[in-house]
């Protein structure tokens, strides 16, 4: 959603004021969290393997086993996640859900990038124009070096945040199809660096929008200024 109100914002600036997310944000934040939550909530209302061949018996075998944990009766994994989520479940989050939002999420970065670049010639073809010069002033030179730094920013936080995350899913289902058993470390190593780093996303995003860091910053100000004024009669009794 996030990207959605970037994107508006470059791409139809006369509009951005009067989106439909910024006339009824309930709406738009029942329309971001419903969805997900609703289809995270699928296993539970019926579409799960609980019901699978020798998996109670299995269970009751070994009842000091956790949930999560895997056990094999006569060649069948018992007392896993395999229970909770089938294997449709998954391939439908990772290729139906979450690869095409992250998709999309770098289509619309991809070409408000393209715009930007777009705008930044006219500007420098305006600019030498009025100064009827040929070679690149130092407003220019600023200005691109400011857009190089951008496209590096955008680059390094989607390689740094998604690809892992991408890796992360595709080993995961890797393994799923295979149907082979791995090493507890090197899952928790790759589903920490695969998820945090998706965790990060958000306080990127919220760190580089003006609209989010400018109350936090207000407010730690007049934070300041109340210490200030607090320290400022001990400073004169003194």
């Amino acid at each position: 959603m996030v990207h959605y109100e970037r994107y508006i914002c470059i791409i139809d600036p006369l509009h951005y004021n009067n989106l439909w997310m910024h006339r009824s944000f309930p709406l738009a934040l029942l329309i971001v969290w419903m969805p997900p939550l609703l289809f995270a909530s699928l296993p539970a209302f019926g579409w799960n393997n609980w019901t699978g061949p020798h998996w109670n018996s299995c269970c009751e075998r070994m009842p000091k086993l956790s949930p999560l944990s895997n056990c094999s009766t006569n060649g069948t994994t018992c007392c896993s996640y395999r229970r909770v989520f089938s294997n449709a479940f998954i391939y439908l989050e990772v290729y139906g859900l979450v690869l095409p939002a992250i998709l999309i999420i770098a289509g619309m970065t991809g070409r408000v990038l393209c715009i930007t670049r777009g705008q930044l010639k006219d500007i420098c073809r305006l600019h030498r124009a009025g100064e009827r010069g040929s070679q690149a002033s130092n407003r220019e030179q600023r200005m691109n070096l400011r857009y190089t730094r951008c496209v590096v920013a955008v680059s390094l936080t989607f390689l740094a945040c998604w690809v892992p995350y991408l890796i992360y899913m595709h080993v995961c289902i890797a393994f799923l199809i295979i149907d082979t058993k791995w090493s507890s470390t090197t899952h928790i190593v790759l589903s920490c660096t695969g998820i945090g780093s998706m965790a990060v996303v958000p306080l990127v995003l919220g760190l580089a929008n003006r609209q989010y860091t400018e109350p936090a910053y207000k407010l730690l100000q007049k934070l300041r200024d109340r210490w200030r004024r607090t320290q400022e009669p001990e400073e004169d009794f003194i």
